[in-house]
């Protein structure tokens, strides 16, 4: 009897510019990596076998730390298999900085904002596994500890539970991205970024260009990291202010629907953007710079010598609405010091009021639930889920940020009217689609605006709409400003930016390729070309998919799955140069086989016996050998 887990839970081959990231099995598909199951707790040294290692996530870092200085435990352990039934009271994959202190612009490379990466910790994310590794799934887990204990009992000369592992990654060979890319053994990582303009540019600027008016750039990160791609949740650190921006541009249209006013009457112009891409080497920003300054469609009107203030919503899903009674809201505005980074002081101000409940006003600002360091013990994990989220303190940063932003860009400070318990519900029923697994995108909100993609587990017909928030790779690009090509999150941020900073008025049906809007309108809430009921509406509004991916490699006939060729390019080197910018990473990710990765759990008989049923085998090959042999003697003597 054996169990079995198919297409889940592996540790994938990942490559960057520098070298490989994860884990991988035998190159050869045909050849499974076999050894025998022992619980982490149970090895003894020095080892004197092979074995697969069950390893509860609460010893996973103390583990890691011995098996990185020893090579004769890299030698014997043939594949790991993380436990992660009983979860630490703080874990994080990823640095005490992350995203890399040569980013900053400060010189403060060991300071530790990442307070769950302190000594009790090891960047998983960022390590190379000499053997597979998989996350079992908690069925699978609690079966494992049973097999483990089973054969901590037994003698290993008798009959052991073994794992057979497959995690074969095509790019196995390759020493870094670049070369897997040259020899088309693995595909960029890569998604799309999303940006929307209240008021919506004009029609004839949407082409051409912009009409002038300053812009305030308010910016949020749609996607996280884990050792696990699969595993990915990322609910506070970044989607809490994913969830927080959504729902302050919502209170503005809310608020704008409900009176007389406008967005039209800013002087300034306000742009929502949701970045792609992030955690890895800020691939998302670094992309649309680049777009931008090489005149690319997707970034059509986004004059970015026009932004003068930028406001980042980072992690502030762990916020209580009301931390005690009568207490305010702690939430942090940080900035950085220095001539070349503006003067944030009138945003402060903005901000401060804002919180203080006046309908006020919030140049470069990150907004956090933090101070000195992450009050996330989970950042950068797979237990990062939607449990640590708090909706109603997600609403009150909304609220923040959107009076902040309504005073920023000239609007008059009565004419903002934000309903609490409304703004609540709203944030509340986005983390239930971008945030909980479930309903995931099964979510009404999703179901209104989108056609969502599901994944179904193998064995089962049970659909998964859990979000997915790992970028994943670009297989080819369709048409840009299509959905077809497109992940879950981003089609849900397109939709509600598209209905949110539009003028309100929904005009004549349409999809994305036959009945398309006229110029200066979007076509929002497309879920099917088949019913009239089901097609989109046009809006009068600005928004767009911006491409993700490294600025190193370019796509040649793109546009087709099955004629799409990845290649290197330096044509952004020069651009890249002059703001002295650490290089672009050029991450990427493995192909693999159908069937991988594969991982079972079976019973082995000892090796006696299976010497015994070979010889037996052999045995009774020769007798009916002989006993052939016999026949056929008598019957030619008969005839």
């Amino acid at each position: 009897m054996y169990r079995e887990m198919k297409q889940t839970g592996g540790c994938y081959k990942l490559l960057n510019a520098t070298g490989p990231v994860g884990s991988q099995g035998d190159p050869d598909y045909n050849l499974d990596i076999d050894a025998p199951l022992v619980h982490a707790s149970d090895l003894q040294q020095p080892l004197q076998r092979d074995v697969a290692v069950l390893l509860p996530v609460k010893q996973s870092v103390a583990f890691m730390q011995q098996l990185q200085g020893s090579p004769e435990m890299q030698q014997h352990i043939k594949g790991l298999l993380f436990d992660d039934t009983d979860p630490p009271a703080s874990y994080s994959t990823v640095g005490p900085f992350p995203g890399g202190p040569e980013y900053a612009p400060y010189n403060a490379p060991s300071y530790v904002w990442n307070k769950a990466a302190g000594a009790n910790s090891y960047p998983f994310a960022s390590s190379w596994f000499p053997m597979p590794v998989f996350l079992l799934t908690p069925e699978l887990a609690a079966d494992a500890q049973q097999r483990a204990a089973y054969n901590a009992k037994q003698d290993p000369t008798r009959k052991q539970y073994h794992a057979r592992m497959k995690l074969a990654m095509a790019a196995a060979t390759s020493a870094n991205s670049a070369d897997c890319i040259s020899q088309g053994t693995c595909k960029p990582l890569g998604g799309y970024s999303v940006w929307a303009a209240l008021p919506p540019l004009p029609a004839a600027a949407g082409a051409a260009g912009d009409d002038g008016r300053p812009i305030i750039l308010v910016v949020a990160q749609m996607d996280s990291i884990d050792m696990f791609h699969d595993s990915v949740q990322g609910a506070d650190g970044p989607l809490s202010g994913l969830v927080s921006m959504l729902t302050a541009l919502h209170a503005l249209h809310s608020s704008f629907t409900n009176s007389s006013s406008s967005s039209s009457s800013y002087s300034k112009r306000i742009v929502f953007m949701a970045l792609a891409g992030e955690p890895w080497g800020y691939m998302g920003s670094r992309r649309l710079l680049w777009e931008a300054a090489s005149g690319s469609n997707s970034t059509a009107g986004l004059n970015m010598s026009l932004v003068e203030q930028v406001i980042e919503v980072g992690q502030v899903g762990r916020l209580t609405a009301s931390p005690a009674a009568n207490a305010p809201l702690k939430l942090y505005a940080h900035s950085q010091q220095g001539l070349g980074f503006g003067n944030s002081s009138s945003m402060l101000a903005a901000l401060q009021a804002a919180a203080q409940g006046e309908a006020s006003s919030a140049k470069g600002l990150v907004l956090a639930e933090f101070d000195d360091g992450f009050i996330n013990p989970y950042f950068g994990s797979r237990f990062d889920n939607g449990s640590t989220v708090n909706a109603d303190g997600i609403a009150s940063v909304a609220a923040v940020l959107a009076a902040a932003v309504h005073r920023l860009a000239g609007g008059e400070p009565a004419a903002l009217k934000v309903n609490m318990t409304e703004l609540q519900q709203v944030a509340a029923s986005y983390a239930a689609c971008i945030i909980m697994p479930t309903p995931g995108f099964a979510c009404p909100t999703a179901a209104a605006i989108m056609a969502p993609d599901y994944t179904v587990s193998t064995g089962s017909a049970t659909r998964s709409y859990a979000p997915r928030n790992y970028i994943g790779v670009l297989q080819y690009m369709p048409e840009v400003q299509a959905p077809l090509g497109k992940s879950n999150v981003a089609r849900f941020v397109w939709n509600l930016m598209a209905s949110d900073s539009s003028d309100g008025a929904f005009g004549q049906a349409c999809d994305h390729w036959k009945r398309r809007c006229q110029e200066g309108q979007v076509c929002a809430g497309w879920r099917s070309s088949s019913d009239e009921e089901l097609m989109g509406r046009c809006v009068n509004a600005t928004v767009r998919y911006v491409p993700s991916y490294s600025t190193r490699v370019s796509c040649e006939s793109c546009s087709d799955y099955y004629t799409a060729k990845w290649q290197l390019t330096d044509a952004a080197e020069q651009w890249s140069q002059q703001y002295s910018w650490p290089d672009d990473p050029l991450w990427a990710e493995s192909d693999w086989p159908v069937g991988v990765p594969d991982l079972q759990l079976y019973l082995h008989e000892a090796e006696a016996v299976e010497v015994a049923l070979l010889v037996s085998g052999l045995l009774v090959t020769v007798a009916v050998g002989v006993a052939s042999l016999a026949a056929k003697a008598a019957f030619h003597r008969h005839h």
